[in-house]
């Protein structure tokens, strides 16, 4: 059982348990433990629902289809400036990755490809993929 009384002289309120315990806290203070307080009986009227089925697949599959000629030739810029503009290029792979286009390259003049990252805006990154 949780007692109060309002003291006039200092505009706070104390709170005496039944062991006892007393405490002095300002108005606001007692509202916010009260309402702590009171918050599991809110949840008692609660309903929670569980779908009885697992979600359609079609909903986690990553977005499909080609990659845009745009993320393309993007890539393939941000390359020649790397790499020099006078060097054959050669699109191995062009693929949608979780977060970015990923376009792997091979480059006239390295042994290994090269991989370019594409935000669907601007060319993000590029990474030789041998040593070196």
């Amino acid at each position: 059982e949780i007692l109060t009384s309002q003291h006039r002289s200092d505009h706070y309120q104390s709170i005496s348990t039944t062991n006892r315990t007393t405490m002095k806290l300002r108005p606001q203070r007692l509202a916010a433990l009260a309402s702590l307080l009171l918050f599991p009986l809110a949840l008692t009227n609660c309903v929670i629902s569980v779908p009885d089925k697992a979600p359609s697949e079609q909903e986690e599959k990553p977005a499909t289809g080609a990659v845009p000629q745009k993320v393309i030739d993007d890539c393939l810029t941000s390359l020649r400036k790397q790499v020099g503009s006078q060097t054959g290029m050669e699109v191995i792979e062009a693929r949608r990755g979780e977060s970015s286009f990923i376009i792997d390259v091979r480059v006239e003049s390295a042994e290994k490809p090269w991989r370019c990252y594409h935000d669907g805006t601007k060319c993000t990154g590029t990474e030789y993929q041998g040593e070196g």
